[in-house]
C-alpha cells in the first residue's frame, strides 16, 4: 500500500470518528426535541435513524369509549300558550298579540283573548332559530321582526311566520350588536334596534340596510347605559328606556335629543329599572319599572298621570314586569317574564284577563334545583321555586308530594339541595334568602313527606349555615353540608348532631370559594364543587385533602362554575358543568372519561343544569333548571374504537 494510500485511509478514519461523535450528540438533541411530540410506542425505536418511515410492532388495539344517550324527560312548560320567561311583545292591526317565549326560543301568537293562534322558532343559528329572543315588532304590512339576542341579530318574518331575512353579527360596528334587546318600527317601516351592550340605536330600512345610529356609554343626554327597550309614536319620535341610567329619554327620527325624564327611586315618575316601553294612539306613554313591578302612565312630555301594579302572582301583580304594548283600542299588555304570562289591562290598569299564567301541576316543575335517587330507584326533585319536594318513579311517572311556602316544619322557602339516605330517609336544604328571611336550615322527612326532624340556622357558628347548597350522606348515615357563604364543609350525625367542619376561604388545597355541590363514594370519600375556583376537591370522611382536578375553561376536565357532583356505584365522578351546559364524568382520581350535553332546548341540551344523581343501575338524571325539566340518561354500548399501529416518521439527516 502506498504512503498516499495511507493518508487517504487515515483522513478517512478520522472523519467517520468525527462524524459518529456529531451524529451521537445530534442523536441526544434529535431524541430531546421530538421526545414529547411522539407515543410510547414511538419512544421505543427513537434510537434508529437510518430509515425515513419506522412501524411499530405493536398489533392494533381496541380502545372502548363512552358515550350517554338521552331516554326520557318530563317537567317542561312549552305546550302551546304556555311560556318560560316572556319578554317582548308587540300587537298587529288587526289586533293580533305577538310574544317572544324567550326561553322556549320562539314567538307564539295570539288573538286578542289569549287564544293561542300560531308558533314558531326553536333553539339554535339557523334561518327562523332563535337563541333567547326579547323584541319584537310589527311592521304597517303585517311583517314581524324579532330581535334574536344571543345570536346577535335581526331575523324578519311575514305575519304566518314565513322567513324572510335577516341581518346583523356580534360586534361594535355598524350592523353589528351586542345583544339587541328590542326592535321598533316607524310609519315608513324603518327598524330602530336597541344595541344593549353597545349603548346605542341602530336605525335601519326594512330590508336591513344600514341608516344610521346614535349613543355612547354616559349618563349625559343622547347617552346611555344598558338601553333596553324603544317605542316609537305616531309623529315617529323615539322613545328609549335607558335602563340602568333610571329613564326614559325621546329622541326624533334621526337621534336629535328632544326630553327626558325618570331618576332612581320609588316615588310617581321615578324607576327601578324601566325595561318596556310603549305608546297609545294619544301619545301616552307606558312604562314597564321591571323591579318596582309597576307600569307607570306619562303624557308625551314625560308628565305622570297613573300606576298599577305590585309585587305578587295574581291577577294586576307582577315578578318582572317586561315588555308592554298598547293596541288600537288602548288595552294594555304586559309579559310578567316570572310569573309565566301575559296580562291585560285597560288605559288605566283595569284588569281585563291573562293567559299563559303556569297552575301548579304535579309533575311540573319551576326552576328545579335538586336531584336525589333512593335505593329503590325512585327519583326526587326539590321544585324550588314551588317551594316543595316531588318524587318520581325512574320513568318520571308522578308518586308523591310535599311542602308548601312557608317557615314551619314540613314547609319550604326556595329548597334546593336534597339527598336521601339507606333508610329512604331525605334531607332537604334550605339557603336562599326568602320573603321572610330565609331558613338557613335541614329539614328531614321520611320517604312519604313524614316531617322528622330540623337543625340549622343562619350564622357561621358550628351547626349554623351561610346559604347552604349542597347536601350529601356516608355509608354510616352522616350527614355533609357544602356551606357555600362560610366557604366550608360541616358534618353532622344522622339526627343533625354536629361533628366537624373544615375549609375556609381561600384558593389552597382544603380551601373553598362557594362549595355548593357534595357527593361521597362508598369508601366515604367526600367530593366537593369548588364553583368560584372552577375545580374539584376530593376528602377523605374526616376532612383531610386528597386530590383536586379542574381550572377554567370549556376543554375536556376543564369547567364553568361546577355545581352538582354525583358519585356511582364504581366510584366514578359525574360534575355538572354550569355555564358549559354539559356533563362530564371522571374516574375517582379525576381522570376525565366523557362528557354529554350542550346549550339548546333539544332533547339532551341543556339550559344551566343545577344538579345531578346517579342511580344504583347507571342512570343519569339531571335537573335542567331553566328548562324547568328532568332529563335521564343511560350509557349506550361501550363500542370498541380500533386505534391503528402508529407510525413515526424521522426525516434522514444527510
Amino acid at each position: 500500500m502506498s504512503i498516499n494510500n495511507k493518508r487517504v485511509r487515515l483522513v478517512l478514519i478520522v472523519l467517520s470518528v468525527l462524524l459518529a461523535l456529531t451524529a451521537s450528540c445530534t442523536e441526544a438533541a434529535y431524541a430531546e426535541a421530538v421526545k414529547e411530540r411522539v407515543s410510547e410506542n414511538a419512544k421505543k425505536v427513537l434510537m434508529v435513524r437510518r430509515h425515513p418511515t419506522i412501524r411499530s410492532k405493536e398489533t392494533h388495539r381496541h380502545i372502548k369509549t363512552e358515550t350517554y344517550k338521552f331516554v326520557t324527560k318530563w317537567g317542561e312548560h312549552s305546550e302551546d300558550g304556555q311560556f318560560n320567561g316572556p319578554a317582548g311583545i308587540a300587537i298587529d292591526t288587526s289586533s293580533n298579540v305577538y310574544v317572544a317565549d324567550t326561553l322556549n326560543h320562539r314567538i307564539q301568537k295570539f288573538n286578542s283573548n289569549g287564544n293561542y293562534i300560531a308558533k314558531w322558532g326553536s333553539y339554535g343559528s339557523g334561518n327562523g332559530q332563535f337563541k333567547n329572543p326579547t323584541g319584537l315588532a310589527v311592521d304597517t304590512s303585517g311583517n314581524i321582526y324579532v330581535a334574536d339576542t344571543d345570536n346577535h341579530r335581526i331575523q324578519k318574518f311575514n305575519k304566518s311566520g314565513g322567513f324572510i331575512t335577516k341581518w346583523g353579527s356580534k360586534g361594535s360596528g355598524n350592523e353589528q350588536f351586542d345583544y339587541p334587546m328590542a326592535i321598533a318600527v316607524d310609519s315608513y317601516d324603518n327598524v330602530y334596534v336597541t344595541d344593549h351592550w353597545n349603548n346605542r340605536l341602530q336605525k335601519f330600512n326594512s330590508i336591513g340596510d344600514f341608516v344610521t345610529k346614535w349613543g355612547s356609554g354616559g349618563k349625559d343626554d343622547g347617552k346611555f347605559d344598558k338601553p333596553t327597550n324603544i317605542a316609537i309614536d305616531s309623529s315617529d319620535n323615539v322613545y328609549v328606556a335607558d335602563s340602568s341610567n333610571t329613564r326614559i329619554q325621546k329622541f326624533n327620527y334621526n337621534g336629535s335629543f328632544i326630553t327626558k325624564w325618570g331618576r332612581a327611586g320609588s316615588e310617581n315618575g321615578q324607576f327601578d329599572y324601566p325595561t318596556g316601553i310603549a305608546i297609545d294612539v294619544s301619545g301616552n306613554v307606558y312604562v314597564a319599572d321591571t323591579y318596582s313591578r309597576l307600569i307607570q302612565k306619562f303624557s308625551s312630555v314625560g308628565r305622570f298621570i297613573t300606576k298599577w301594579g305590585s309585587y305578587g302572582s295574581n291577577d294586576g301583580q307582577f315578578d318582572i314586569s317586561r315588555g308592554i304594548a298598547v293596541d288600537a283600542t288602548g288595552n294594555v299588555y304586559v309579559t310578567d317574564y316570572l310569573n309565566n304570562c301575559v296580562q291585560k289591562f285597560n288605559p288605566n290598569g283595569g284588569f281585563i284577563t291573562k293567559w299563559g299564567h303556569r297552575e301548579i301541576r304535579d309533575g311540573q316543575f319551576e326552576h328545579p334545583a335538586g336531584i336525589a335517587t333512593d335505593s329503590s330507584g325512585n327519583i326526587y326533585v326539590a321544585d324550588t321555586d314551588n317551594h316543595r319536594i316531588q318524587k318520581f318513579f325512574s320513568t318520571g311517572a308522578f308518586i308523591t308530594k310535599w311542602g308548601s311556602e312557608g317557615s314551619n316544619n314540613g314547609q319550604f322557602e326556595y329548597p334546593e339541595g336534597i339527598a336521601a339516605d339507606s333508610s329512604g330517609n331525605v334531607y332537604i336544604v334550605e339557603g336562599v334568602d326568602g320573603l321572610s328571611g330565609g331558613k338557613y336550615r335541614i329539614q328531614k322527612f321520611s320517604s312519604n313527606g313524614s316531617f322528622i326532624t330540623k337543625w340549622g340556622s343562619k350564622g357561621n357558628g358550628n351547626g349554623q349555615f351561610g346559604n347552604p347548597k349542597g347536601i350529601a350522606i356516608d355509608p354510616s348515615g352522616n350527614v355533609y353540608v357544602a356551606d357555600y357563604d362560610n366557604h366550608r364543609i360541616q358534618k353532622f350525625n344522622s339526627k343533625g348532631g354536629f361533628i366537624k367542619k373544615w375549609g375556609s376561604k381561600g384558593n389552597g388545597k382544603g380551601q373553598f370559594r362557594g362549595p355548593t355541590g357534595i357527593a361521597i363514594d362508598s369508601s366515604g370519600n367526600v367530593y366537593v364543587s369548588d364553583i368560584e375556583h372552577h375545580r374539584i376537591q376530593k376528602f377523605n370522611s374526616n376532612g383531610n385533602f386528597i386530590s383536586k382536578w379542574g381550572s377554567e375553561g370549556s376543554g375536556s376536565g376543564q369547567f364553568k362554575a361546577p355545581t352538582g357532583i354525583a358519585v356511582d356505584s364504581s366510584g366514578n365522578v359525574y360534575v355538572v358543568d354550569y355555564w358549559n351546559n354539559r356533563i362530564q364524568k371522571f374516574n375517582e382520581a379525576g381522570s376525565f372519561i366523557t362528557k354529554f350535553g350542550s346549550e339548546g332546548s333539544g332533547d339532551g341540551q341543556f339550559d344551566r343544569p343545577t344538579n345531578i344523581a346517579v342511580d344504583s343501575y347507571g342512570n343519569v338524571y339531571v335537573s335542567d333548571t331553566q328548562h324547568h325539566r328532568i332529563q335521564k340518561f343511560v350509557i349506550n354500548d361501550i363500542s370498541p374504537v380500533t386505534q391503528r399501529p402508529q407510525v413515526l416518521t424521522i426525516n434522514q439527516r444527510p
